[in-house]
């Protein structure tokens, strides 16, 4: 018979991580839970890879997932609340940082933060919260706050941009409304917060990683990894002075044209 997993108190300060169960979830808000998420094959997306519908025909959950506790290690109740709502007014402010028509930032109007709530735990039963105890919760709470989540996703990739902008490292395309729209899931999910973006992030997060090589590692000594790293350091320092005299001939040339 199978062990009983231990369950710690929620309010212990242990990190927590989604199972792999868990991590399978494409949870899409676009309407009931019956046609919202599908099962992946694995936790990793995959574009060729072909999902499941998590509640099947006969209207019973996907038999791996569903019973599969939704943390490690497992908790028996959790306090949900929705990132990006739960930081609106940051992403106001970010967004709103240059506003320069009203000098004083605390009186620029910056709410009311929409939804701000957090999901009841009580909702939660027995010893270890699972899957589908936390999906069957949870998604129709965030369907009753869709266009409020819709608002918070909007402004908070608006206030990412800007601040990528100004820091320089290079703007990311907002997605049009209507994109965002249609294609509004949830990213990440398990430990307190629920994560909402647009499909394309949740791609992102769940791609495979690489292949590690499977060449053994070439063992060196001490020596020789310095002489190496010397070698290279010598041969980067050749090319910038064969650079540097190139450029200094074609001056040299230009020089002489003119005269």
């Amino acid at each position: 018979m199978a062990r009983a997993p231990t369950v710690i108190p929620v309010s212990d300060y242990v990190f927590r991580d989604t199972t792999t169960a868990a991590k399978r979830l494409f949870w899409r808000l676009n309407g009931p839970l019956e046609g919202a998420i599908q099962v992946a094959p694995s936790q990793y997306y995959e574009p060729d890879a072909v999902m499941e519908p998590y509640i099947g025909p006969d209207g019973t959950p996907h038999a791996e997932v569903a019973h599969a506790p939704l943390l490690e290690p497992p908790v028996s109740s959790l306090t949900v609340k929705i990132l990006t709502i739960d930081e609106w007014e940051q992403a106001w402010l970010a967004l709103h940082a240059r506003c320069r028509e009203v000098p004083d930032l605390s009186q620029r109007r910056m709410g009311p933060r929409p939804g701000d709530d957090s999901l009841d735990p009580d909702l939660y039963v027995g010893e270890v919260l699972t899957v589908h105890e936390f999906v069957s919760a949870v998604h129709p709470w965030l369907m009753a706050r869709r266009d409020a989540i819709l608002v918070t996703v909007l402004q908070s990739e608006r206030g990412t941009t800007l601040l990528q902008r100004d820091r320089g490292v290079g703007v990311v395309r907002n997605p049009p409304e209507t994109d965002l729209e249609n294609k509004l899931a949830v990213v990440r999910f398990g430990q307190g917060y629920v994560n909402v973006g647009n499909e394309d992030r949740w791609v992102w997060w769940y791609r495979k990683p690489p292949a590690a090589s499977s060449a053994p590692r070439e063992k060196l000594s001490h020596e020789e990894r310095t002489r190496r790293t010397m070698e290279r350091m010598m041969a980067r320092a050749a090319a910038m002075i064969r650079a540097r005299e190139k450029k200094e001939a074609a001056q040299a040339a230009e020089k002489d044209k003119e005269t």
